[in-house]
């Protein structure tokens, strides 16, 4: 497919109700502003595709994401990633799950490097699910989802 290699990171940002444990990303993004979500649609345009190489979750909030969780991602109709926990690279109370790195000693921010790839390609819908097991949420708080990797993105070349 004709088009520009490069580095892509997408996310979507949802403001938390008081209590709430799922989270559904990517999924609705009307009102959102650009520091969000940076898609205004859960599917890539027909010239664009990405490979997810990473996972990121971050929260602004109470919530910690060092308690039991399930990450389920989408794409099309298949489940690429079922009830994936990502507490155990949430804190430092066990060993990340690709031992690249060290697990962070917060419980608010996440990253995990997939072993296996993650493909995205153009025109097929994606959605991302996280549950956690503690309500500890508040009214206003900010829980964000990323996907850091590779991509294609739409290159006019000599087209115009």
């Amino acid at each position: 497919m004709p088009g520009q290699q490069t580095t892509r990171y997408i996310y979507d940002s949802i403001t938390a109700a008081a209590g709430q444990t799922t989270f559904n990303f990517f999924q609705t993004f009307a009102g959102k502003t650009d520091l969000q979500s940076n898609l205004t649609t859960n599917k890539l345009d027909s010239s664009e595709s990405m490979v997810i190489k990473s996972i990121f979750v971050a929260t602004n909030s109470t919530a910690t994401l060092s308690g039991h969780s399930n990450l389920n991602i989408t794409v099309g109709n298949q489940v690429v990633l079922k009830d994936f926990n990502i507490a155990f690279n949430a804190s430092n109370r066990g060993v990340s799950f690709d031992r690249l790195h060290s697990s962070f000693n917060s419980g608010f921010i996440v990253e995990i490097r997939l072993l296996t790839d993650i493909v995205i390609p153009p025109q097929v819908n994606f959605k991302a699910t996280l549950e956690l097991a503690e309500n500890t949420t508040l009214v206003g708080e900010n829980m964000t989802l990323g996907f850091k990797g590779y991509g294609t993105i739409f290159s006019a070349g000599s087209t115009f």
